[in-house]
């Protein structure tokens, strides 16, 4: 038999992860872009907790009798709400699906941000190549390129 306290427990942990997660996309969505890199390595860190939490509960159903009723109940794929020893489990994986529902809209808007940060760099990016001294840089580097020559022929 499953441990259900212990599935509970992993589920709990799960969910205060994902509203780490939650947390830190919408921070992506109205802060500085210089913050959005860091934004985004916290994300990755508490992902890897996920998937960390997600084994540990893959691994503590493993070969029980009760397991992939347990797991099923833990993942919301249910016809009908759990009921008795696995209630908790499935009131648990419900408040996990709000966060994830939620969660999907931030990331799409997150994915916005980003494009846009993106696209700011690359105007940039383009607008100091088309700058003097860029030309310039251009210029100089074509003509000390090796065996070509310069423009005004060999002296």
């Amino acid at each position: 038999m499953c441990d259900v306290a212990q599935v509970a427990r992993l589920l709990e942990r799960k969910w205060q992860l994902l509203r780490q997660v939650e947390e830190a996309t919408q921070r992506m969505l109205d802060c500085p872009g210089e913050q959005l890199e860091e934004l985004m390595w916290e994300r990755e860190k508490l992902i890897k907790g996920l998937q960390k939490a997600d084994a540990e509960l893959e691994e503590s159903c493993r070969d029980q009798e009760d397991g992939e009723q347990v797991l099923a109940a833990a993942s919301g794929r249910w016809e009908e709400p759990p009921s008795g020893r696995l209630e908790e489990v499935g009131q648990a994986a419900q408040r996990l699906r709000t966060v994830l529902s939620r969660l999907r809209e931030s990331e799409s808007q997150a994915m916005l941000r980003l494009k846009q940060e993106q696209l700011e760099i690359l105007e940039k990016i383009k607008a100091a190549n088309q700058g003097g001294a860029a030309k310039a840089a251009r210029f100089y580097s074509q003509s000390a390129g090796g065996s070509m020559g310069s423009r005004l022929g060999r002296a």
